[in-house]
């Protein structure tokens, strides 16, 4: 039976670069995903869409241990990441929240109010910003976030557990790099005169 050696194309690598003939001329199905260089092989993205699939499968397990902490201390998970980010800070703006969890002024307002309600966040004056309101943990969040705490580091070190310290520092700088990136093309995507330029 012959082995594959590493590096060399499969089956279904060479399937994925097929070209059908249309109009008396070649096109690839499906037509590539990215032209990157530094993401294709021998002209087939095969391997950058498993790295696609495989982040939204990572960013989706998240959000579902991030929702799993939120029911852990009865709040939402757009309210959980409110109140650490609170805590974390010691005291916190409607704009600095907003910017920090890249959301909507308005939506951290509307959260926030319910925290209030809840008991669970309190406003006090800014004496730096008379403009604004400080947001702090009252002695009942900071309770909720302490319950969590436990859970919340033992499912980070296991998601995590597995990067090395250099891994873990690298992984760290393209993360930020991809999240400049991603914003970028939601921005072009949401211009089309961009995309039209892009295109032609």
């Amino acid at each position: 039976m012959k082995t594959q050696r590493q590096g060399e194309e499969t089956t279904a690598d060479a399937a994925d670069r097929k070209t059908f003939p249309q109009g008396g001329a070649s096109e690839q199905f499906p037509p590539l995903s990215t032209s990157q260089e530094n993401f294709l092989q021998d002209g087939s993205d095969t391997r950058f869409r498993e790295l696609i699939y495989n982040l939204l499968t990572v960013s989706s397990n998240m959000l579902r241990a991030r929702e799993r902490f939120a029911a852990h201390i009865s709040v939402t998970a757009p309210q959980f990441n409110m109140i650490v980010a609170i805590g974390e800070a010691g005291d916190s703006t409607v704009t600095r929240l907003a910017e920090q969890l890249h959301v909507s002024s308005p939506f951290v307002t509307a959260e926030i109010n319910k925290l209030i309600d809840a008991g669970l966040v309190e406003k006090h004056k800014n004496v730096r910003d008379g403009r604004s309101m400080l947001l702090r943990l009252t002695e009942e969040g900071r309770d909720r976030v302490r319950q969590v705490g436990t859970i919340r580091r033992e499912t980070n070190d296991i998601m995590f557990g597995s990067l090395t310290k250099t891994e873990a520092r690298h992984f760290t700088k393209i993360i930020s790099t991809l999240l400049i990136d991603s914003k970028r093309a939601l921005h072009a995507l949401e211009t089309p005169e961009d995309l039209k330029k892009r295109s032609a």
